[in-house]
């Protein structure tokens, strides 16, 4: 059993079950009664094993060994009983697998004790985790409907008399999956529909007494985070409205249940990122200051993070704005300023620079902005590569690549700097496609045959890109 319980803690569910297996082979073929034996337990130790792993096909495997579970039982194994936290278990495997289907599977599992406790079985009553188990399965295959009729289910079985004497009632985990579930719907206007009922609904019980469950944080943030990814034109005004209510109600007046987190922040953040409004950058520093000013009063919970010091980087990068490049390294030095000052969270990542070097990449205006923007972008990567905890990626050699392109003239200067470049870019194993392409845009053919050292894009020394990962833009 203790062998079991360090394989389900590592996540490897087809080890725990080998051990499983081999104690009921030996249980069968030893005639001693002090062997052990199977039991529920023992399957439960491997059922969480594949719920916490990585394993392909562990959601199956966690059904197919439920059967064999089962069938145990009825052979007479009155030590191996499925109950509650058995089915619970196997519906966070098939909730965590990611295979097609899963989320009905979990369902039917999830019926199937409804079924067992109306017939008297207390073993499978299901609890609130049961629910919220299924409706997270629903939530991450994006099946907003199921979700919320699985949802109004609980509140008709909470209104019957049941003959367990435990009822699951919804709570706010289980009003957050469902609009974390309608802000993966392909209809998004059905989606903000049926997301703001939802959330006036919440609203209007508590009002109303009904306090056992409210709108809290989690709630606000799945509202906001369905406004942001909708693409509808009333969605910046929303999140931003939502944000400045969770401030005033928590942060100023004190209910910690609505105070605005990180996450929050960087959702509204992001939203604006995304949108092609003129007052994106505005907006989004005035967001990113109040949340250092929040967290410099106090308020641990909004601590200002790397993710939404880059979301702003990014929003300036993206924009029109004159003097951006200067502007997003202001941000980049705000941002190590406060991880020197012990906010850990804060910690620069390399996407950050990359963002900087990419608002310097593309600024457009006069010789003199261009020439300020070009500063920027050596400044940047000579930090990047200076730092003590950064090396550059493939994408910062490209973007500082790019940026020479854009903003210094045509020189032997220009020539000698990208050929020093280059060969670092080949010592740190970093030459991707990006930097390939950058290259073949910035220099002249011989030039670049030259420093392919006249082999192929395709036949490159593996050490030259030994460190790349193409599908990290950061």
């Amino acid at each position: 059993g203790s062998c079991m319980a360090a394989w389900a803690a590592l996540g490897a569910g087809r080890r725990a079950e080998e051990i499983l297996l081999r104690m009921y082979k030996r249980s069968l073929e030893g005639s001693s009664s002090s062997l052990p034996k199977p039991s529920t337990r023992c399957f439960n130790a491997v059922f969480l094993a594949y719920a916490n792993g990585k394993e392909e096909g562990r959601g199956k495997r966690a059904l197919e060994l439920l059967r064999f579970m089962e069938r145990l039982h009825s052979e007479g194994y009155e030590d191996v009983m499925p109950d509650t936290y058995t089915f619970n278990i196997v519906m966070k495997a098939l909730t965590n697998c990611g295979e097609i289907g899963a989320a009905q599977k979990a369902r039917q599992l999830l019926r199937r004790m409804e079924d067992s406790n109306s017939d008297g079985d207390i073993q499978l009553n299901p609890d609130s985790l049961s629910y919220n188990t299924v409706l997270d399965a629903f939530a991450k295959e994006g099946d907003a409907v199921s979700a919320e009729k699985l949802l109004n289910e609980m509140h008709s079985r909470t209104g019957k008399s049941m003959k367990s004497a435990v009822i699951a009632k919804p709570d706010t985990y289980s009003y957050t999956s469902v609009l974390n579930a309608w802000a993966k719907h392909e209809d998004k206007t059905l989606a903000l529909k049926k997301a703001e009922e939802l959330f006036n609904e919440l609203e209007r019980k508590y009002a109303a007494g009904e306090t056992d469950v409210r709108a809290d944080s989690s709630v606000y943030n799945a509202l906001i985070n369905c406004w942001a990814k909708s693409g509808d034109r009333k969605a910046l005004y929303r999140v931003t409205q939502l944000l400045n209510l969770m401030e005033e109600l928590g942060l100023q007046g004190g209910d910690s249940n609505v105070e605005p987190n990180s996450r929050t922040y960087c959702t509204v953040l992001d939203a604006l990122s995304r949108s092609k409004s003129w007052k994106a950058v505005s907006q989004s520093l005035e967001i990113l200051t109040r949340m250092e000013e929040f967290y410099s009063e106090g308020h641990e919970c909004v601590r200002p993070c790397a993710r939404a010091y880059s979301i702003v980087i990014s929003t300036i990068a993206r924009s029109k704005k004159k003097g951006k490049a200067e502007l997003a390294q202001e941000i980049l030095h705000r941002m190590e300023s406060e991880y020197r000052k012990g906010n850990d969270s804060a910690r620069p990542t390399v996407y950050s620079y990359n963002a900087v070097l990419n608002a310097a990449a593309f600024t457009n205006g006069d010789e003199k902005e261009q020439e300020q923007a070009f500063k920027v972008a050596c400044l940047t990567f000579d930090e990047l590569r200076n730092s003590d905890y950064l090396r550059p990626s493939h994408v910062s050699y490209g973007t500082f690549l790019k940026a020479i392109e854009k903003l210094m003239p045509e020189s032997d200067v220009r020539n000698d700097l990208v050929k020093g470049l280059f060969r670092r870019c080949c010592r740190d194993g970093q030459v991707g496609d990006l930097v390939l392409r950058s290259m073949k845009s910035l220099t002249t053919p011989d030039l670049y045959q030259s420093l392919l050292e006249g082999v192929a894009d395709y036949g490159l020394p593996k050490s030259w890109s030994a460190n790349v990962r193409e599908r990290d833009s950061k």
